[in-house]
């Protein structure tokens, strides 16, 4: 058994001396991204790989059900009714109509700002 042992080691000694240049590149890389704080980031998502996908996926959802509703609307498959002034203004009082507003009012401002750049 000490023998096989032995040759084992011989040949991983041999297999590290004809990966000497690829192993120098992979210590460099694994370094450099240790350095600049990717490796650690990494290695966070790979351990919580399982959650990482969970979240993904139900923002997946999200996003897809935003779309569809957003599709729905501009395509004419769901009916808008006519609504008056006052039904509008209650509706500002709706959370998420207040958050949605909200998130156009910045897309609106992002538009502007970049129309101002080009």
């Amino acid at each position: 058994m000490e023998e096989r042992g032995v040759q084992t080691l011989d040949g991983l000694i041999q297999q590290l001396t004809e990966s000497k240049e690829a192993l120098e590149q992979f210590l460099r890389l694994l370094n450099a991204l240790q350095r600049s704080g990717i490796l650690p980031l990494l290695t966070g998502i790979i351990e919580k790989f399982d959650e990482n996908m969970a979240f993904l996926a139900e923002q997946n959802a999200i996003l897809i059900r935003n779309i569809d509703v957003i599709y729905s609307v501009l395509s004419g498959k769901e009916e808008v009714e006519d609504v008056s002034l006052k039904d509008l203004i209650k509706q500002l009082n709706d959370p998420d109509v207040k958050r949605g507003l909200y998130l156009v009012l910045r897309i609106l401002k992002a538009i502007g700002s970049a129309s101002k750049k080009g």
